[in-house]
């Protein structure tokens, strides 16, 4: 029998990265079809690893002249998120035929950095759109609400997916973005630390958890300037009704040269 998390009880499962180690599959989330994706990409991560680990075995029999399968090797912490949107850490060189079978519409890229060999190419000849958002590192400071308002106007748009959404690992700031898409789908907390921790692990990070259990989705909506312009239009109207209630107040009467009507000649 496999191995359990004491804690969870769940079965353990290969992590979508390459080191191989074991973490607790992700809780079943509200949406069937979400969960069957996730399990297929679960598969997809154990018949990578077993690629990489029976690499000498594949070498020996082609030698003996037997067909050698392929195995396209996704990104680090590669994981589907809901039909057409995918997460992981930074795609490398190896990654692009595996990306490639995805037929992606758009990345959004959550670092900017100098891109690696060949990913722009690839981007261009796939006709991928390419959205960089230059988030700074969560344990350095706090996401700004307007850079996360972006991020979910892109992420949340079903017209650009297939979509893959990516950062340095796929950890910590894929992993906040993910939790905001959870909550505008009526995900509870505790199902949501759950996900990011999944991801995050070993290097769960508490400033993420309590940003993820703070957020109000209202937040994504509101527009302080636009209420604050709202705001000086009124107080504009207010100064001009005040002003002018001034001067029927305070201004003689006497200063009006009324003319009084000519009697007319008999």
């Amino acid at each position: 029998m496999g191995d359990f998390n004491p804690v969870s009880n769940q079965p353990l499962v290969a992590d979508a990265s390459r080191d191989g180690k074991l973490k607790p599959v992700m809780p079943e989330p509200y949406n069937k079809k979400t969960s069957q994706s996730i399990e297929v990409a679960s598969g997809r991560n154990s018949l990578t690893n077993n690629a990489s680990r029976e690499s000498p075995t594949c070498t020996g029999r082609l030698m003996l002249g037997r067909p050698t399968p392929t195995f396209h090797q996704p990104p680090i912490n590669f994981s589907i998120v809901s039909e057409g949107l995918y997460r992981s850490g930074y795609p490398q060189t190896e990654d692009y035929p595996f990306i490639q079978g995805l037929k992606l519409k758009t990345i959004v890229t959550l670092v900017k950095k100098e891109l690696p060999d060949g990913y722009q190419e690839f981007i261009q000849d796939n006709r991928i759109t390419h959205r960089i958002f230059d988030m700074v590192g969560t344990k350095k400071e706090d996401i700004p609400i307007e850079m996360m308002r972006s991020i979910y106007a892109v992420v949340s748009n079903h017209d650009n997916y297939p979509l893959l959404i990516h950062c340095n690992q796929g950890r910590h700031r894929t992993g906040c973005v993910v939790g905001v898409l959870r909550k505008s789908s009526q995900w509870n907390v505790k199902r949501i630390i759950d996900e990011y921790t999944t991801f995050a692990e070993p290097k769960v990070r508490e400033v993420d958890l309590k940003y993820l259990a703070g957020f109000e989705l209202a937040s994504l909506w509101y527009q302080p300037q636009a209420v604050a312009s709202l705001g000086t239009v009124r107080r504009f109207y207010k100064f001009v009704i005040v002003v002018f209630l001034a001067l029927l107040t305070f201004y003689p009467l006497s200063k009006f040269n009324v003319q009084e009507p000519r009697p007319r000649p008999l």
